[in-house]
């Protein structure tokens, strides 16, 4: 099933993880894909991966906390391809600090990438779909905007953030053609979860621990997050605006572990 052809996809955070996965997914389905991360070494890389398995597709460097960047990324996918269908706001860092002991600079980065970045895609898209009067916009939020760990107020915050946003985006830009959404992925098997895991000296330890704390009885794994994005930015998700969609393997739904 091609849902895609003839759309153009803008995707942040494609050199690893959900990012990569929901990149590839939309190649699959037909769409041409501007690939956007701020890891050099591995961007290029991706593009010239997509196009060799049979997809158009382009990458770029940019770090979506830049306001400059941004703009010019944007610009640049649309010189590229012509337009701007689908955007998918995956691009994100996590840290873990005692409340009293983050550093201003540490919470300004992590609500600079997670929650200032998405605004600033959003913002810098926008007046394309606008001018075509369509397009779909899919940003990434997380548990944390709902209920939260010790440890990671900067994330939550940055993730309710997203979640707030979206709602509000949705219904400025509804009735004219942008659908707005967002994804609410679990524990997911992405090089940032598991580079929290080995933290530990028993990392296969951690991650079995992840593994049983999980209703579904595993990870999520980023192909997993990637259906979900795609199913959203697709036509079959048509009447779905605002909506934060929960792809977590249940575990909002638990009390306890």
């Amino acid at each position: 099933m091609r849902r895609f052809a003839d759309r153009v996809a803008l995707v942040t955070g494609a050199a690893s993880g959900i990012g990569r996965a929901t990149a590839e997914r939309l190649s699959v389905e037909g769409a041409r894909v501007y690939a956007v991360d701020l890891q050099a070494d591995r961007i290029a890389g991706v593009a010239a991966e997509l196009t060799e398995a049979g997809g158009q597709a382009d990458g770029r460097v940019c770090d979506v906390a830049d306001e400059a960047q941004v703009r010019e990324t944007i610009a640049a996918c649309v010189s590229r391809f012509g337009k701007l269908d689908v955007l998918c706001n995956v691009a994100g860092i996590l840290r873990f600090d005692h409340f009293h002991e983050l550093a201003t600079a540490d919470w300004q980065r992590i609500l600079a990438v997670n929650l200032t970045g998405t605004f600033l895609c959003a913002h810098y898209a926008l007046p394309q779909m606008l001018a075509q009067g369509c397009g779909t916009i899919i940003n990434l939020a997380s548990p944390h905007a709902f209920q939260t760990g010790k440890h990671i107020a900067a994330y939550a915050a940055s993730k309710g953030g997203i979640v707030a946003l979206t709602r509000q985006m949705a219904l400025d830009y509804g009735r004219l053609g942008v659908r707005v959404n967002c994804v609410v992925p679990g524990a997911v098997d992405t090089p940032m979860l598991r580079a929290d895991i080995q933290q530990g000296a028993d990392w296969e330890a951690n991650l079995h621990g992840w593994e049983r704390n999980q209703p579904i009885g595993r990870l999520g794994q980023p192909a997993d997050i990637a259906k979900v994005i795609v199913w959203l930015a697709s036509e079959d998700a048509a009447f779905v605006l605002g909506a934060p969609i929960i792809a977590d393997g249940g575990l909002l739904a638990q009390l306890l572990p």
